[in-house]
């Protein structure tokens, strides 16, 4: 036998394992947590490896906090996530200006109205709003009001701080009764209503609203990527990979199955790094993977 035939023979094992490995699911990027909850397609930790990452505009990244608090932050502003269904595409989150320094008598103090700068994100239907108006110079005698109490200035000033339960009020309302800030804030409406009440029942107090307000409210989401659902459903994980063959390395959606990388879903395996038949070649650098659970 040749001797350079019995060299690549013998290499041969070594090349496959190394294959096998190029191939392999990093444990960093599937088992990627943070506060107890498992980060998956489309979400990301800010805190990952670039090999971890999905390219942009196809993805929500979130910020793992002392790696005890997982934030999804929406404009300038910071919601704590709460939960994440990803068999009904929901995440549940709460303000983080409701935290734990807030007792349950204090203020329930929000700072800004939800702005939602993605596509991907909407309100649910299990929403509901109520609205705080702060420092208001004015009585508001809505049926729905709710005097809130150790808000800021209002003693100082003479002012007070609501609440209206029902949630209405619009902009020439707010204006009338000469309020510092109005803050329209989404909770959930099941909860709202157990904690509450609605409007002709008694006023609840500071504590209630706290409560609900720390029980959050839903978002639905859209992965708008029709090609990882059905990686998913074939067992596999979805990420992207650098298509080596092209021009700058562009980046190309890859389901990750137990035999190799393929372009659509597990079972059609035709373009295995390194394979044959004119297949694209990926590079091992594969971003944010996400196996069916």
């Amino acid at each position: 036998m040749a001797p350079l035939l019995l060299l690549q023979l013998l290499l041969l094992p070594i090349q496959l394992v190394l294959a096998a490995v190029a191939d392999a699911l990093p444990d960093s990027c599937a088992k990627a947590t943070c506060a107890g909850h498992d980060i998956h397609y489309p979400f990301w930790l800010n805190s990952s490896t670039p090999n971890c990452v999905y390219p942009a505009g196809i993805s929500i990244g979130l910020i793992c906090q002392d790696n005890s608090t997982l934030i999804l932050p929406l404009k300038t502003h910071r919601y704590i996530v709460l939960s994440i269904d990803y068999k009904t595409h929901t995440v549940l989150v709460s303000d983080a200006d409701i935290a734990d320094k807030y007792a349950a008598g204090g203020c329930p103090r929000l700072h800004v109205n939800l702005t939602i700068d993605t596509a991907w994100l909407w309100l649910a239907p299990s929403d509901s709003n109520i609205t705080f108006l702060y420092s208001c110079k004015k009585n508001i005698t809505l049926s729905s009001a709710v005097e809130l109490s150790g808000c800021q200035q209002q003693l100082e000033y003479g002012n007070r701080s609501y609440v209206l339960r029902d949630g209405g009020i619009t902009g020439a309302e707010a204006y009338e009764y000469e309020c510092e800030e109005v803050v329209v804030a989404p909770v959930l409406d099941a909860h709202k209503k157990a904690i509450v009440g609605a409007s002709g029942a008694p006023p609840p107090g500071n504590g209630s609203f706290h409560e609900v307000l720390q029980g959050g409210f839903e978002l639905n989401y859209d992965t708008h990527n029709h090609q990882c659902d059905r990686c998913e459903g074939s067992g596999g994980w979805c990420g992207y990979q650098r298509n080596e063959t092209h021009a700058g390395g562009m980046m190309r959606f890859t389901c990750f199955c137990d035999g190799g990388p393929t372009t659509d879903r597990c079972g059609t395996l035709k373009t295995r790094s390194g394979g044959g038949g004119g297949g694209p070649v990926f590079s091992s650098a594969a971003f944010l993977y996400h196996k069916s659970q």
